[in-house]
């Protein structure tokens, strides 16, 4: 059994992705005797031998590294971060923003391997409610990759989980929402009750937020009662769990990678807690003092996108300001381009002392709830992280970062010590992020059986525990979460 205090970070021996279908440079070993399909080869994909070594470092079996994770006949779900159908810098920018499907590929031939081909394999994601899926898996890849499975005689299940999708306007504000039920298996509620990471500030359950939400939407699911998700049962049948997560920073948790991602396993977005209303000072976290203008601007916002008519005026707005104030750009592409001033709002800063307790939950979800949505004492199924940090994203992260190229894999069993290692890399303090922090508190669960000094790191990048890519935070992080 591989302890889950072992984290390795492989870089690549090329640069950037390769293009589809992603085949390996090489024939490995273990693929000689491939039943499933005939591999072939092509020039320039370090991004496959990268993640073929990464499990490598973790000491898994060189022949058949995923054997001991998955049995033939059982349900795999990998879990891709896919956010974001649209980014302000186009293609560049959704290379830094989603996982890319060139480090799917390897993966799914390793769980053939070690099934024989007798496998459930399903790649599914809950991204943004307004999203269009089919759009976001044609233009990055998933859907022509999926159909390379299929016409070799493989089914491989791509689904969009999410229970309600929002529609927009031009002006890309939301009109209008409708059930999607996503997931053909249904979904469960998963009540954490008192031992939600969320109960020791529960007295504060009416202050629970999530943008472009009712602000009661919160409280009927996080209350003195229950603490519960809305959790796929797809997710819920898997026996092994690979998350497959983007290297990012983060405006509300200071990252995102391992810990965050699982954000997506959630069905409906109105089940998780983003923030406290109101300042620090009374109570809240979305901001650390008030700043009356901003404040009267951001909550007139919200607002007006409450009803038709105030839609009908936001709207005419944003049409002004973008014509004739921003000349012709949107809010993204203005942060994009450092020409829009930022104050802390949604609980975007440090001070956010509540994201990261639904982070934890989530987390400790998908180690511990049954395949009905119990809580168990005792693990319910395998884990595996490998992570993408070919392309990274930083400042405004997760979805007006801009691109850095580390061309590295991040690889583990536990996300804790997957996530401790990235902070690290990055240039971050991960005492100062309370995702990270926290999670080496096992509350109710125990989700870490390691300090952090026991952490392992495995590289083929000499000194690496060095190594600092010094990302730049989000705005309301820096000269805050810097290692010093």
């Amino acid at each position: 059994m591989i302890r889950g205090n072992i984290v390795s970070v492989i870089k690549q021996n090329r640069t950037g992705y390769p293009r589809f279908p992603y085949n390996p440079e090489k024939i490995f070993p273990e693929f000689k005797n491939f039943k499933e399909y005939k591999i072939e080869i092509q020039d320039r994909n370090g991004v496959y031998t990268a993640v073929r070594e990464s499990l490598c470092s973790l000491g898994l079996n060189e022949k058949n590294p995923l054997k001991n994770f998955i049995k033939k006949g059982q349900n795999v779900v990998i879990k891709p971060n896919l956010v974001r159908d649209v980014h302000p810098l186009k293609r560049e920018g959704m290379e830094s923003m989603i996982t890319h499907a060139s480090v799917i590929r390897p993966i799914i031939d390793y769980v053939l391997l070690a099934t024989d081909g007798e496998v459930n394999i399903t790649v599914c994601d809950v991204p943004l409610q307004q999203v269009d899926w089919n759009k976001l898996i044609k233009e990055n890849g998933y859907l022509e990759l999926q159909e390379f499975y299929k016409e070799r005689g493989i089914d491989i299940n791509l689904i969009d989980l999410r229970y309600m999708i929002s529609h927009t306007n031009d002006e890309g504000i939301i009109i209008s929402r409708e059930k999607n039920n996503g997931d053909p298996l249904g979904y469960s509620a998963v009540d954490l009750a008192r031992h939600s990471s969320l109960y020791p500030i529960i007295k504060d359950y009416k202050k629970f937020e999530i943008t472009d939400y009712d602000s009661k939407t919160i409280s009927k699911h996080h209350n003195p009662e229950i603490n519960e998700y809305f959790i796929p049962n797809t997710i819920l049948n898997a026996d092994l769990f690979i998350n497959v997560p983007k290297l990012k920073t983060h405006k509300k948790g200071g990252l995102t990678f391992g810990l965050k991602n699982l954000v997506g396993i959630n069905g409906d977005k109105s089940w998780i807690a983003h923030h406290r209303r109101g300042g620090s000072k009374v109570g809240g976290d979305e901001y650390e003092r008030l700043q009356l203008f901003e404040w009267l601007r951001w909550h007139l916002w919200a607002f007006l996108k409450r009803s038709k008519f105030g839609i009908f005026f936001a709207s005419l707005i944003k049409k002004f300001f973008k014509k004739y104030i921003w000349g012709g750009k949107d809010f993204a592409e203005l942060s994009i381009e450092g020409k829009r001033e930022k104050h802390i709002t949604e609980g975007s800063w440090y001070g956010n002392d509540t994201i990261w307790r639904c982070i934890k939950d989530l987390n400790n979800i998908i180690f511990f709830a049954d395949k009905r949505g119990i809580m168990k004492d005792i693990k319910q199924r395998e884990y595996l992280c490998i992570g993408d940090a070919i392309i990274s994203g930083e400042r405004e992260g997760p979805m007006e970062c801009i691109p850095k190229r580390t061309d590295i894999i991040i690889a583990g069993t536990n996300p804790v010590a997957t996530d401790t290692v990235s902070a690290s890399l990055m240039g971050f303090d991960w005492t100062k992020i309370p995702q990270i922090k926290n999670s080496f508190n096992n509350r109710n669960w125990e989700l870490v059986d390691f300090s952090q000094s026991e952490i392992i790191w495995k590289s083929n990048i000499k000194n690496i525990k060095e190594k600092n890519y010094k990302f730049i935070p989000s705005k309301y992080w820096r000269n805050y979460v810097e290692k010093r």
